[in-house]
């Protein structure tokens, strides 16, 4: 589990993207490549996990994504779900507040956040984008509380 269940997601989260690898939720993503339009349903616009700190951030990933073969149960798959396959549309937010625990570092409360490889929050200053701020210290469990402003 990288996200607690106390977030608020309903004042900026998008679901016009599709990532195309597994990857667990409560990481940054980025934008794949130039030429995605952002609308839903535009078949190009693929976010990432990030392999280093450049590019533009879309948000936090808030779906995990698997590697499963659905096709013997099509009636499993359902999209914009706490779990959805590789190449379907997931839950990302653009605004608002999480705990995760895909975070590196141990961030203080009100610094920038930063992403680093494979997507992790981080009060270093990577070079990348800012994607919010820290909402305190980490719990006994890890977890961090991050608001979350991208691209707004």
């Amino acid at each position: 589990m990288a996200l607690k269940p106390l977030r608020k997601d309903n004042v900026g989260s998008d679901v016009a993207y599709v990532l195309g690898a597994a990857a667990e939720k409560g990481v940054v993503v980025r934008i794949l490549g130039a030429s995605g339009t952002g609308k839903p349903g535009d078949a190009n616009n693929t976010v990432e996990v990030p392999t280093n700190a450049s590019g533009f951030p879309v948000g936090v990933l808030m779906t995990d994504v698997v590697s499963l073969d659905l096709s013997r149960f099509p009636h499993l798959a359902s999209n914009h779900r706490d779990e959805t396959t590789v190449g379907r549309p997931v839950k990302i937010m653009t605004e608002g507040y999480l705990y995760t625990n895909m975070v590196s570092g141990a961030p203080t409360p009100g610094v920038s956040v930063y992403y680093t490889v494979g997507g992790l929050v981080t009060a270093t200053n990577t070079g990348s984008v800012v994607v919010g701020t820290f909402r305190g210290v980490k719990d006994a469990d890890g977890y961090i509380g991050v608001n979350v402003k991208v691209g707004v």
